[in-house]
């Protein structure tokens, strides 16, 4: 029988102080917002080099962290056909956001989306939305379920373990 971890009191107060803080942020930040432009886009008072830099910084994650190194390490014969990417992606991000942020704003766009629809049809739009939305959905699912392996491997439960 595996022991039941139990909060303690520090626990709920780091709980409550983050919630509180991120209420907080909220309600501060969201009163200057007029506009969508104010909410998706900043404003557009940011530089584009700023806003390429947050983009690139969205690509990062834990799970490249973990799976990419683990990926090249553990796959016979090795992985560097995946690690060749891994080394493509910061030129790829500095292409990005030399050459497609400065553009999609000088449009005064705020998404792809929306170029997709000036440029093509609605129906591209929505689409390519769709897309979008399966493969986060996937990728989701990807990162809890590594999330679920480091918690098995940590606390030495199986995979399927439920109540």
């Amino acid at each position: 029988m595996v022991e039941q971890a139990t909060l303690n009191l520090l626990d709920i107060a780091v709980f409550v102080v983050y919630f509180a803080a991120l209420i907080w942020m909220t309600v501060h930040f969201g009163r200057s917002q007029e506009s969508q432009d104010d909410y998706y886009v900043g404003g557009r008072s940011l530089p584009w080099w700023a806003v390429g830099l947050s983009t690139a910084a969205t690509q990062t994650s834990a799970i490249g962290f973990m799976s990419v190194p683990a990926f090249v390490a553990m796959k016979p014969g090795g992985g560097l056909k995946i690690l060749q990417g891994e080394f493509v992606l910061p030129l790829a991000m500095i292409f990005i956001m030399v050459t497609l942020i400065p553009f999609f704003r000088q449009l005064g766009l705020v998404s792809v989306y929306s170029y997709l629809e000036r440029r093509f049809a609605p129906s591209v739009k929505y689409q390519i939305s769709a897309v979008f939305l399966v493969s986060r959905g996937l990728g989701t699912a990807v990162g809890l379920y590594m999330t679920a392996i480091v918690f098995s491997t940590v606390l030495g439960l199986p995979l399927w373990y439920g109540r």
